[in-house]
């Protein structure tokens, strides 16, 4: 008989820890939450998954990784932001594309998903950005308000020090900042397109 794996909640269950006693991460079982009005935020089978995506009646969608366009063009307005899950992959500089984006779904009332391949990472940080530069939050403020619904989000590092830095640009990427051109230097290889040698300049 398999044991059943331990349930933490309806949204994902915990793995078995390995023989190193460390957890072995999460089995993610839901398809994605709404974390804000009218945005939802998941991985990749909340994108394929159209009853879902029809359920929740939503008409936009961000892509965050190096996805293809899978529907008709006049099914859903898709934007695709083609970056890696590496903590060295510049992703601040794509805020602004995709705040603008987020916003022009939300203030014209429709819904949005928001989504990488596991809705853990990528995804959690642009929905991050786009709270703190509509809502004037701090990082901390604006990502524990996505996981009072999606509780597993972890941008990995190097995203997370990248929402400081847009908290210390004052919510406004400046490619000019003195904090940014600091970033870049002690960052200079943007790992943005690693494995993706298709994407690179």
């Amino acid at each position: 008989m398999v044991e059943a794996l331990p349930v933490k909640s309806d949204l994902y269950q915990t793995l078995q820890s390995g023989p190193d006693g460390q957890p072995g991460g999460i089995l993610i079982t839901s398809v994605g939450q709404q974390v804000s009005p009218g945005i939802w935020l998941g991985g990749y089978k909340a994108l394929e998954t159209e009853s879902f995506l029809k359920k929740n009646k939503i008409k936009y969608i961000l892509s965050l990784g190096h996805f293809k366009y899978i529907y008709k063009p006049d099914e859903y307005v898709h934007k695709i932001i083609a970056i890696t899950d590496n903590a060295e992959a510049n992703m601040i500089r794509y805020f602004p594309e995709a705040i603008e984006f987020i916003s022009n779904a939300v203030n014209k009332q429709e819904h949005i998903l928001v989504h990488c391949l596991a809705g853990i990472s990528r995804s959690p940080t642009a929905v991050t950005a786009y709270l703190m530069a509509t809502q004037r939050l701090r990082y901390k403020a604006a990502l524990a308000i996505i996981k009072q619904t999606r509780p597993f989000v972890t941008p990995n590092p190097g995203f997370m020090n990248q929402l400081k830095l847009f908290q210390e640009m004052d919510y406004q990427f400046n490619p000019h900042h003195p904090a940014y051109l600091e970033y870049l230097k002690n960052h200079p290889v943007d790992a943005g397109h690693a494995g993706h040698a298709e994407y690179e300049n």
